[in-house]
C-alpha cells in the first residue's frame, strides 16, 4: 500500500481526467458539512478486481491499485494505456465527502453495491485499454442503440455504467434497484451540466443485458460480432 501523501501520478492530464467517473459530477451538492465516508483501501480494491475477473474476461496483470490523497474530488480514478490500467482510491477528505453523498440512497446496507458498481466501473475503463477492444465494443454499443457517442469519452462512461450495473445485478442482485436508480437519476440530473457523462439514456435492463454479453466470460455473443445482433 502507498501512503505517501504523494503518489507517483498527480499530472491532470487529459487521458487522465477522461476516465473519472466523478469529475464535476457533484460540483455544489459537496460542503465541507458533509460527512466523509471511509474509502477501501489497495488490498480491498484488489479483492474487487479478483471479484471482477471471475465474471468478465480481463487482463489483471496489466491492472495495478495505488492509494492517493490527490486534490481532487473523485473518490476513484483511472490512468489507463496500452501497457498498464492504474486504479487510484483518492482518500482526500473531498473524495470521501463525494463518496458519502453517492452512498446516499436512503436504504442501508447497500455500501458494498456501490463499491462493486464503482469498481466495475473504473475496471472497464482498464477493459476498454486492451488492445483492440475500444474500437469494437464502440461500434457493437452504437449499433445497438441506434446513436453515435459524442467522443469517445462519452461512450466509455456510458458502457462503463452499463457494465457496473450488469455486473451488481449479477454478483448483489438484491440491491440491484437501489443502485440502478441512484445511478440513472445521478445521470439524469447533471445531464446538461456534464453532458459526456450522460449515459441516461441507455441505461435500460435490454442495453445492460447487451454490455453484460459483450464480455462475461459466459457470454453468448462475442465482441466481434456483437455489432451485427
Amino acid at each position: 500500500m502507498l501512503n505517501s501523501t504523494k503518489p507517483a501520478v498527480h499530472k491532470t492530464s487529459p487521458e487522465f481526467l477522461e476516465h473519472v467517473m466523478w469529475n464535476g459530477l457533484f460540483f455544489g451538492l459537496v460542503s465541507l458539512f458533509t460527512p466523509q465516508a471511509s474509502l477501501p483501501d489497495t488490498a480491498a480494491m484488489k479483492e474487487e478486481i479478483a471479484q471482477f475477473a471471475q465474471v468478465y474476461a480481463i487482463d489483471t496483470d496489466r491492472i495495478h491499485v495505488r492509494e492517493s490523497t490527490m486534490n481532487n474530488p473523485s473518490p476513484f480514478l483511472t490512468n489507463s494505456g496500452i501497457k498498464a490500467c492504474v486504479l487510484y482510491v483518492n482518500q482526500h477528505a473531498d473524495a470521501k465527502r463525494v463518496w458519502s453523498h453517492f452512498l446516499d440512497s436512503g436504504h442501508e446496507g447497500t455500501e458494498p453495491a456501490f463499491l462493486a458498481f464503482t469498481s466495475a466501473h473504473e475496471l472497464t475503463h482498464c477493459l476498454m485499454s486492451e488492445k483492440g477492444k475500444r474500437v469494437a465494443a464502440k461500434q457493437a454499443l452504437q449499433e445497438h442503440l441506434g446513436i453515435q457517442f459524442k467522443n469517445n469519452l462519452h461512450f466509455e462512461e456510458t458502457l462503463a455504467d452499463l457494465v457496473g450495473l450488469a455486473y451488481v445485478q449479477k454478483v448483489m442482485p438484491e440491491h440491484f434497484d437501489v443502485v440502478y436508480k441512484r445511478v440513472k437519476s445521478i445521470r439524469t440530473d447533471f445531464s446538461s451540466r456534464d453532458p459526456e457523462h450522460d449515459s441516461s439514456r441507455a441505461l435500460n435492463t435490454h442495453t445492460i443485458a447487451f454490455a453484460d454479453q459483450m464480455f462475461s466470460k459466459s457470454n453468448t455473443i462475442r465482441l466481434a460480432d456483437a455489432g451485427s445482433r
